[in-house]
This record gives structure tokens, C-alpha cells and sequence, in this order.
């Protein structure tokens, strides 16, 4: 593959997803958002840290428990530093574990707004590999992502993925969840003729 032919496409979360749960002061189950702060409780040696989420109706709070009862010489003081002052990074990164808010939550909503941060595509070229940089994983599927990108329906892209046209590394399924540095490589002259 010709290295010209590598254009690289970073997918930007515009927001953080929201949970659902229930509200103690709504007595309903409802959305809450990630606050973008912590709580950091420290009783002498031993810190509890969360992050706090809010109902959208009420404001009223939910913690999602991110460190529980830990000594805090067995954490890095850097890290400490973070929690303390609400590090823009390290919240986000806490606010897409979706497998562990699944767990403690009714629903995560991942159908976010995202930005797609890329280089411009030259479709006329007769191999061209995608690359793409994924921060944060909200469960965006790969099929939707690359028929929106080239402007084809899914069924049309499903075609194109079994007769070899489009090929995914590494090799894992057309309806997977994007993952970080996947490279997608579209052969031969499929825009020409049919777009259906």
C-alpha cells in the first residue's frame, strides 16, 4: 500500500454519555449527566473518590463510586491531584467506562454527538486505508460509520465488505464497534456506476 494513500480520520466525542437510573428525589427513573467534578472524601489515610452525575429534571445527585475506601499512599499523588481538581481528561475517561456504568445503572445512553476530525479522502485513488483514532468508545458501529463516510447505504457497504472490495484490520465484523487504529482499506473503483 502506498503510504500516500493513509488517511487517518479521529472520531471526537462532543459530550459524555448519559445514564439512567433511578432519582430519589423524582421517584422516577430518569437521565442524569456527568457533572464534570468529583467528589473526593478523605478520612485521614483512607479516601473515597466519585463522580458526581446530576438529574436532568431535578439536579438532584447520584455518585458514581470510583475509588472506594483505599489507603492513599497506595495512590499516586499526580492522580490525587486530578481527582482534586476535576481534571477535564481523567473525568471523561471515567464517564465512557460504559461496561462498568452499565453495571450500576438502569441505561447508558451512547448515541452521543461526535466530530469526525479528518484528512480529505481521495476516493479516485485505486486503494485508499482509513485509519482511525477512537479516544473515547461509545459503541459506535463500524457499517454505520463507513456508509456515512462514503455516502452509501449499509446494504451497499455489506456488499462491498463480501466481495472483498472493502477490507477491515484487523479482520473483525462489518457490524463490530469501532476500536482504536482500526484501518479500513476500500479497493478498486466501487464509486463508479451504481450508489444506491
Amino acid at each position: 500500500m502506498n503510504i500516500n494513500n493513509l488517511f487517518t480520520y479521529e472520531i471526537i466525542a462532543q459530550e459524555t454519555p448519559y445514564i439512567k437510573r433511578n432519582c430519589s428525589k423524582c421517584k422516577t427513573n430518569t437521565e442524569f449527566y456527568c457533572s464534570e467534578k468529583f467528589r473526593v472524601n478523605a478520612n485521614q489515610k483512607i479516601v473515597d473518590i466519585w463522580l458526581i452525575y446530576n438529574c436532568i429534571h431535578c439536579e438532584g445527585t447520584w455518585n458514581y463510586p470510583i475509588l472506594s475506601r483505599v489507603n492513599i499512599n497506595k495512590i499516586d499523588s499526580w492522580l490525587i491531584q486530578k481527582f482534586m481538581n476535576n481534571d477535564n481528561e481523567t473525568i471523561w475517561y471515567y464517564a465512557f467506562q460504559i461496561n462498568k456504568l452499565r453495571k450500576l445503572c438502569s441505561d447508558v445512553n451512547t448515541d452521543i454527538r461526535y466530530e469526525l476530525r479528518k484528512e480529505k479522502l481521495d476516493l479516485l485513488s485505486n486503494e485508499v486505508t482509513i485509519r482511525f483514532c477512537y479516544k473515547h468508545d461509545f459503541g459506535l458501529r463500524i457499517d454505520k460509520l463507513i456508509a456515512k463516510i462514503l455516502g452509501i447505504s449499509r446494504s451497499k457497504l455489506n456488499r462491498l465488505s463480501q466481495n472483498g472490495t472493502i477490507v477491515l484490520n484487523p479482520n473483525i465484523n462489518m457490524k463490530s464497534k469501532v476500536i482504536d487504529d482500526l484501518q479500513v482499506t476500500i479497493i478498486g473503483d466501487w464509486y463508479q456506476g451504481d450508489h444506491q
